[in-house]
C-alpha cells in the first residue's frame, strides 16, 4: 500500500474515532437526539471536534499522526504512544511495517497480535466474531493479523499464512481487507483442493483476474484439457488479456508489486502473476496449455 493511501485511510479512521468519542460523551437518550446531533455537525470539519483525552485514545492518535511523518519523527511518536498504552497494536504494526528484517518484523507483528487480543479480550472475540473491522477498535488487531500472514507468505511459510487468513475471514466474512484473493490462490496451490473448493463455494463469485484465472487453473488441475477447461481460460483471458503475456514471459515483470490495480489492466495482471506464477509453474502442462491458447489467439487476429 502506498504511503499516501495508508495516510488517507488512517486519517479517516482518526476522524471516525473522534466522532464516536464525541457521540459517547453526549449520552443520547434517543435516536432522535443522535440524529439531531449528526445534522448539526454535518458539513463541519471533524478537526473542530475535541481531541481525545484518555490514554488509549491519545496513544492511538499518536500512531495516526506517525503515519503522516518521516520515519525519524514517527518513531518518537510511536515511543510516546507505547508509553501511554503498552498494548497499542497499531504502534507495533507501524514498527513492523518499517522493519527490513522479516524475522524481526514477524516478532513485532506477533507482539501486535497479542496486544490486540489483550485489548479486546476473550469475551469480545466470542461475542463479536463475524463483525470485525466494522468496529474501529478491531482494526489494529486485524492489521496485525494481515501483516503477520503477509510475512509468512513472503517467507514461503504458506500453511502458517493460510491459517491466519482463514482466521481473519471467520472474524470478518465481509473481508474489507481483501484477503480472499491471495487466500484463494494459496489454497489452489495445495495438493488437496478440498479447502479451495469449499472456500470458492462459500464466496461470492467475482469477475476479476484472480477469480477467473484461478477457476481456469482449478478446472485444468481437475480435468486436464477439455472444452470446459478451455472455456474457463477464455473467460479469464477476456477479463484480463495481459495475464498470459506476463505468465509466459512475453512481457517482462517489474521487480515490485504495483501500488494500485484496476480491473482488466496491466497492474491487475502483474499483481496476479506475482502471487500465482509458482502455482501455475508447479502444475504439469499448465504453461503448455497457456502457450497453445496464446498461439491460437494470435492466429485468430
Amino acid at each position: 500500500m502506498s504511503k499516501k493511501k495508508n495516510t488517507d485511510r488512517m486519517n479517516t479512521e482518526k476522524d471516525l474515532a473522534k466522532l464516536m468519542e464525541e457521540i459517547k460523551k453526549q449520552d443520547f437518550k434517543s435516536t432522535e437526539e443522535l440524529n439531531d446531533f449528526l445534522k448539526n455537525i454535518m458539513g463541519q470539519s471533524l478537526d473542530d471536534l475535541p481531541e481525545r483525552t484518555d490514554k488509549k485514545g491519545r496513544s492511538q492518535d499518536l500512531v495516526y499522526e506517525a503515519s503522516e511523518q518521516p520515519v525519524s519523527k514517527a518513531k518518537k511518536l510511536i515511543k510516546q504512544a507505547l508509553e501511554l498504552d503498552s498494548n497499542n497494536a497499531d504502534a507495533y504494526n507501524y514498527l513492523a511495517s518499517i522493519e527490513k528484517d522479516i524475522d524481526k518484523a514477524i516478532k513485532l507483528y506477533e507482539k501486535a497480535v497479542k496486544a490486540g487480543e489483550k485489548t479486546l479480550g476473550k469475551k469480545f472475540f466470542k461475542e463479536e466474531k463475524g463483525y470485525f473491522w466494522g468496529m474501529l477498535e478491531t482494526r489494529p488487531y486485524m492489521r496485525a493479523k494481515a501483516g503477520l500472514a503477509d510475512c509468512f507468505y513472503v517467507k514461503n511459510e504458506v500453511d502458517k499464512a493460510i491459517e491466519i487468513y482463514e482466521e481473519m475471514f471467520e472474524l470478518n466474512p465481509n473481508d474489507n481487507q481483501g484477503i480472499r484473493y491471495l487466500l484463494s490462490t494459496l489454497l489452489l496451490g495445495k495438493k488437496d483442493l478440498t479447502k479451495f473448493e469449499a472456500f470458492i463455494k462459500n464466496s461470492k463469485e467475482e469477475d476479476c483476474a484472480v477469480w477467473n484465472f484461478n477457476n481456469a487453473l482449478y478446472n485444468f488441475k481437475k480435468k486436464g484439457r477439455t472444452s470446459i477447461t478451455d472455456k474457463s481460460l477464455l473467460k479469464a483471458y477476456k477479463s484480463n488479456g495481459f495475464v498470459i503475456d506476463y505468465m509466459l514471459g512475453i512481457k517482462k515483470m517489474p521487480k515490485e508489486q504495483p501500488q494500485y490495480i484496476g480491473r482488466g489492466d496491466k497492474n491487475e495482471a502483474i499483481a496476479y502473476v506475482f502471487d500465482s506464477w509458482k502455482i501455475w509453474d508447479n502444475t504439469v502442462g499448465a504453461f503448455d496449455w497457456l502457450y497453445d491458447f496464446k498461439q491460437t489467439r494470435l492466429k485468430m487476429n
